[in-house]
C-alpha cells in the first residue's frame, strides 16, 4: 500500500513539474522584457523609426534591449544570404550577439521611403533604407530594402519578422521603391 501511495505521489509531482515547465515555456513566448517606450510602439511610424534608431549609432554598443522590445516573443530576423542559404534567427538570440551589439565605426541606417499595406491588426511594410556614416548624410555607402511583418496586439505594434537585402548590380533598387 505504501508503494502505491509513493508511486501516485511521484506521478503527481512529475505531472505538476511538467505543467510548471510548460507554463514557464509558454510565458517565454510572450517574453518578459523591459517594456517598450510607448511612443516606439503606439504607431507603425513610431515602430519603424525606433527600429532605425536602434540599429544605428556611433562606435560602441547598440541599444539591443530597445530593439528587442520592438519584437514579439518568437519574432524572427532574416539576416540575408550567407553561403547561398537564408539566415533566419530568433530576435532574442540575434539581438544579444556581439555581432549585432558592437559597432566598430559610425553606422547610420536611414529610411528613404516606405510602403505600408495594412488590414485590421496586421501590416506589411516595405522600407527602403540608405546607410551612411551620419544620420543626416544622404551620400549612402549602401542602400537596400527591409520588409517587416507587423501585428497590433495588447494596444501596441510588434515586429513579427523582418528581412532585408542590400542593393547590388544584380538587384538595383527600382524607382517605385525610392519614392
Amino acid at each position: 500500500m505504501k508503494l502505491a501511495v509513493y508511486k501516485a505521489r511521484e506521478n503527481y509531482l512529475l505531472t505538476a513539474g511538467c505543467i510548471l515547465f510548460m507554463l514557464f515555456a509558454m510565458t517565454g513566448l510572450s517574453r518578459a522584457q523591459d517594456p517598450a517606450t510607448p511612443s516606439d510602439v503606439a504607431t507603425i511610424d513610431g515602430l519603424i523609426n525606433a527600429y532605425y534608431e536602434s540599429v544605428s549609432g556611433h562606435p560602441g554598443k547598440r541599444d539591443g534591449e530597445r530593439m528587442l522590445s520592438l519584437f514579439i516573443g518568437g519574432g524572427k530576423i532574416s539576416i540575408g544570404l550567407e553561403s547561398d542559404e537564408p539566415t533566419h534567427e530568433l530576435a532574442e538570440d540575434y539581438l544579444r550577439t556581439e555581432r549585432f551589439l558592437t559597432l566598430s565605426s559610425d553606422f547610420f541606417e536611414r529610411e528613404i521611403s516606405r510602403d505600408v499595406q495594412r488590414f485590421g491588426n496586421m501590416a506589411n511594410v516595405i522600407s527602403t533604407y540608405g546607410i551612411s556614416d551620419a544620420m543626416e548624410n544622404t551620400k549612402y555607402t549602401a542602400r537596400g530594402v527591409t520588409v517587416f511583418q507587423l501585428v497590433r496586439h495588447s494596444d501596441r505594434w510588434w515586429i513579427l519578422s523582418t528581412m532585408w537585402q542590400r542593393e547590388s548590380p544584380e538587384f538595383p533598387l527600382p524607382a517605385e521603391l525610392l519614392d
